[in-house]
């Protein structure tokens, strides 16, 4: 599904990539070949001889395809939450040099100045709400407010989309966790031999085996992606109240400019 944003260009919903990401894991890990290769690569997955349990490699390859997967999520996950942290804070959102600029010229009544300068700083979170309230500085302050109260929504919610991502990988871990863990469950009840009515037991724990592991990959992928997308969230809502307040002391001296000319 596609939405718009403040252009009016047509983006695609965030997670949508994800999304796909997820089938194409889905129809891998049906996939017949894929399961004589994970027997093969599992079949010794306890050592005969000393008992010791597989290590980190041979519990990856129980389930290669979903496992590969889950482990391309880590790092995209791993790689959205490092470019937040450098991306999203009130030096990027609300630099000092840029924010001292345009209430100098509001001071001085520049509005033309103002709104040019803005314009020309499109890149700067705070910069398209300021040039709402610089455009419309003739106006009734509680105008003004209800258009800064529109485009600061209208800014903060694709900022909120933005960060949707790690939200979205943290959903999808259990859920690749749980397929892999219903597949080796399914493998394990077919490697029951009916016809004698005995159990093949290195059969029945390489698939148990899968499904343990990838349910605990899965869940391991959810817990990091859970704790970088808090973190990023409490600093989108700190960035936000401090350009929220920025901006709130621009438009105070626009209503100084009205209560002056009134006067």
């Amino acid at each position: 599904m596609l939405h718009r944003d403040g252009l009016g260009r047509r983006r695609p919903r965030p997670g949508a990539w994800l999304l796909g990401l997820a089938a194409v894991a889905t129809v891998a890990a049906l996939w017949p070949a894929a399961g004589t290769a994970t027997a093969q690569a599992g079949a010794t997955a306890v050592d005969p001889v000393t008992g010791e349990l597989p290590n980190f490699t041979r519990l990856f390859m129980f389930s290669p395809v979903i496992n590969g997967i889950i482990a391309g999520l880590s790092v995209i996950a791993l790689a959205l939450f490092l470019f937040f942290l450098l991306t999203i804070n009130t030096m990027g959102m609300a630099p000092p040099s840029f924010i001292n600029g345009v209430t100098r010229m509001v001071i001085n009544k520049e509005h033309q100045e103002a709104t040019r300068f803005c314009r020309n700083h499109s890149h700067i979170f705070a910069a398209s709400v300021v040039l709402r309230c610089v455009e419309n500085a003739g106006k009734q302050h509680s105008v003004i407010m209800d258009m800064l109260d529109t485009e600061g929504r209208r800014r903060a919610d694709i900022l909120w989309n933005r960060i949707s991502y790690l939200a979205d990988v943290a959903n999808l871990g259990p859920m690749l966790g749980l397929l892999g863990t219903v597949r080796g469950m399914i493998k394990a009840f077919f490697s029951l031999q009916r016809e004698s009515g005995s159990i093949d037991s290195m059969a029945l724990s390489v698939s148990i085996g899968e499904a343990m592991a990838t349910t605990m990959f899965g869940l391991a992928l959810a817990i990091v992606a859970t704790i970088f997308h808090t973190i990023v969230r409490s600093r989108v809502t700190r960035s936000l109240a401090t350009v929220e307040q920025v901006v709130h002391n621009i438009t105070d001296h626009i209503k100084r400019e009205e209560t002056e000319d009134a006067a």
